[in-house]
């Protein structure tokens, strides 16, 4: 490793076993572990412990409690335990598994954990989005720069070693540090030291492959941050060895048997389930039309709604991926930024913004939300500023205290309360129609909108991808989101396939453009039967309570029986849902 494209090559291979992380404004969910996904289950739980530490199986406790209450068939158990070449009682074995863990419980490295602390606090501030009032000095040359002219007025970092006179290029800081090791440990050194603090790097990556406008603005790169963690580790002079490739652990081993035992019994309860389900349903009429479609994510949360609703009436539900299949950057009416609403491995081809139709509402909503924007923003000043933030804290102290009782006693209430306060503020889609009509302008490298041709392709490719073969009078595209307080990974809880974001935007791009006659006319041209009193809804599943919420605010008068009927509907299989998941 003494050139350096031998230690860019490094680092790349290296990479491979770090999963990609997005920012937490629109966080993805994704596999942290797709680096191992080509070795086998077993090898790849071995590899990824050892790399990332945490634990590959459940552990004892939780295995012999799925036991007890059935979720492990004993007798499929016993069969897999006896295949593998076991004979004690699984009980026995389970004791075996939680020995074996606690048996591994080591004491943690002082100094590895100091370079952690100070690599976090550095990166925390290079890595800010527009937060902080006082910004990290010279993050526009990059974090290893910014990281290099900041790390002698850091008492946190000795003068020791190559982090006391840093080289300007990160390259040559690696190979100050690496190349006093034998060449063979090079991967696997850079593999551990990326995998010390998994989420930075994740993000790392992630901004580095997605080159967004944070990144060409303030760039930071693995190598950079490979380069500021190995000087750390030469100055605190610890031990950067690598760990010798993990052998099978037996309690891992026989982890994996009662695993396989567990999915064996949910696979034998579900077939059997659906097969059960399949056969009542042989008696059932299903030649008639529905009263009306609906079309979810394929999102798992959404599965419990669509059977209570089609148990609720004589609805149809279809899955499809979010996004409805439309890539593109979405900038609502009064945001700042426009988002990707798409998955991440797409990128987004139209540029869509949300177009007022309504003066009067748009008129109250921007006086209320205007307000609203002035008070927060007004409160953040207090927070942020050094001169207010200690008068803020002691004078709406008590206030806060008095909030997070009530919100403690009497949720319920609290909860009312913010929800009439929000519909005090009319919602975009109340005044707002989204701008899908191509305009022959770009916003950026985007154009503004779509053609006819590809409105058609798009609604054409969706009904084919659902199958559909009839259509009711009403058709609802029902993107979702979710409700939560106080947590930072809310975005993590919204769609995925619309990179982190809520998916009723897309569900509304969708309705509009198969409202239009033109496409609907084209529509009909390629097979699709769709009656003339056929109309397209869009809605938003809200995955925390169930809520399904229609846009059908200019719906004609001839379907309002319709669209009232279903909202009757829907209210009543949110309460069947929420029932369910009580039991």
């Amino acid at each position: 490793m003494s050139t350096e494209s031998a230690i860019r090559d490094s680092i790349d291979e290296a990479a491979t076993t770090v999963g990609p992380l997005w920012p937490i404004h629109s966080f993805v969910t994704a596999n942290p572990l797709s680096g191992f996904e080509d070795r086998p289950f077993g090898e790849a739980v071995e590899q990824a412990t050892t790399l990332l530490g945490g634990r590959g199986y459940p552990s004892a406790e939780t295995f012999g409690a799925a036991l007890e209450r059935g979720q492990i068939d004993r007798e499929i158990l016993e069969e897999e335990l006896a295949e593998a070449g076991y004979e004690d009682a699984p009980e026995t074995l389970l004791d075996r598994i939680a020995d074996a863990a606690d048996a591994e419980n080591g004491d943690a490295d002082t100094a590895t954990d100091h370079v952690d602390q100070v690599l976090t606090k550095w990166l925390t501030a290079f890595l800010d989005e527009g937060s902080a009032h006082w910004s990290m000095p010279n993050r526009e040359a990059g974090f290893y720069t910014a990281f290099r002219e900041m790390s002698e007025y850091d008492s946190d970092i000795p003068e020791e070693g190559v982090v006391a006179d840093l080289p300007e290029a990160p390259i040559e800081a690696i190979e100050l540090v690496v190349t006093s090791y034998p060449e063979d440990q090079g991967v696997p050194i850079l593999e551990e030291q990326l995998a010390a603090l998994p989420g930075w790097t994740g993000f790392i990556k992630q901004r580095a492959e997605d080159e967004g406008v944070w990144q060409s603005t303030h760039p930071i790169s693995l190598e950079g941050y490979l380069a500021a963690r190995l000087a750390l580790l030469d100055a605190v002079d610890a031990d950067i060895k690598p760990a010798d490739a993990a052998d099978v652990n037996p309690a891992n081993e026989l982890a994996g048997v009662f695993l396989r035992a567990w999915e064996a019994t949910y696979r034998d309860d579900l077939v059997g389930t659906v097969a059960a389900r399949s056969q009542s349903m042989d008696d059932i009429d299903t030649s008639g039309r529905p009263d009306a479609q609906l079309v979810f994510c394929i999102d798992t949360r959404s599965e419990i709604i669509r059977r209570h609703i089609e148990a609720t009436g004589d609805y149809e539900t279809h899955g499809y991926a979010g996004f409805f299949g439309i890539p593109m950057e979405y900038q609502g009416y009064d945001a700042d930024v426009s988002v990707d609403v798409c998955p991440p491995i797409l990128d987004s081809q139209h540029h869509i913004t949300d177009f007022p139709t309504d003066d009067d509402t748009q008129a109250r909503h921007d006086r209320r939300s205007g307000i609203r924007a002035a008070a927060d923003e007004v409160i953040e000043i207090l927070e942020a500023n050094a001169a207010t933030a200690y008068g803020y804290v002691e004078t709406a102290g008590s206030g806060y205290g008095l909030s997070l009782a009530a919100r403690t006693l009497v949720p319920g209430h609290v909860h009312d309360l913010i929800d009439a306060a929000a519909g005090l503020v009319p919602d975009e889609h109340e005044f707002c129609e989204p701008l899908v009509h191509h305009h022959h302008t770009y916003s950026g490298d985007l154009p503004v909108g779509l053609t006819h041709e590809e409105k058609v392709e798009y609604a054409a490719t969706a009904f084919e991808l659902m199958g559909f073969e009839e259509f009711s009078r009403l058709v609802v595209f029902t993107g979702h989101a979710s409700e939560t307080a106080n947590n930072p990974y809310d975005s993590s809880l919204d769609c995925g396939a619309c990179a982190g974001n809520p998916g009723g935007p897309s569900a509304r791009v969708l309705a509009k453009i198969c409202n239009d006659e033109a496409v609907t006319a084209e529509l009909r041209d390629r097979g699709f039967d769709i009656p003339e009193d056929t109309i397209f809804v869009a809605g938003q599943h809200n995955t925390t309570t169930d809520e399904v919420a229609l846009f059908a605010d200019d719906m004609p008068e001839s379907h309002a029986d319709d669209i009232a009927r279903l909202r009757t509907d829907l209210a009543r299989a949110r309460e069947n849902a929420t029932a369910e998941r009580a039991e």
